[in-house]
This record gives C-alpha cells, sequence and structure tokens, in this order.
C-alpha cells in the first residue's frame, strides 16, 4: 500500500504535511508535500496516510493498494 499525491488537485494548503509530518514534507522549490514513505508498511503508517487524505481540502490525497 501507498499513499499518493495528486499535484493537479493539490492547493498547497499544508494540512498534510503540518499534521503528518512523518508522513509527508513540503518540498521547498515547489510548495507541493512530497511522500516521505514508499511503502506504508504498517498500520501506524497506513493510519497517518488515511487521516493525511481525510484533512487535505482539495482531496489530493489517496492511499492505494
Amino acid at each position: 500500500m501507498k499513499a499518493t499525491v495528486d499535484l493537479e488537485k493539490c492547493i498547497k494548503a499544508g494540512e498534510c504535511y503540518y499534521n503528518h509530518p512523518s508522513l509527508l514534507l513540503v518540498n521547498k522549490e515547489t510548495g507541493y508535500p512530497d511522500i516521505q514513505v514508499a511503502e506504508l508498511v504498517n498500520e501506524s503508517l497506513t493510519r497517518e496516510a488515511r487521516e493525511a487524505a481525510k484533512v487535505c481540502p482539495a482531496q489530493a490525497i489517496a492511499v492505494v493498494e
């Protein structure tokens, strides 16, 4: 499982990386979030990714199998 960010939907609100810095960080050059974890290998990371997807005002974050 992994988390993805649709950069076309993203409005750079920052909710994802402010609330989940272990999973996402802001790319200082673009202002878009960068996912720091290639695979969601445990329940903790999966939960964080799902929470990040919930707080995203643009619904740009998804958790995919």
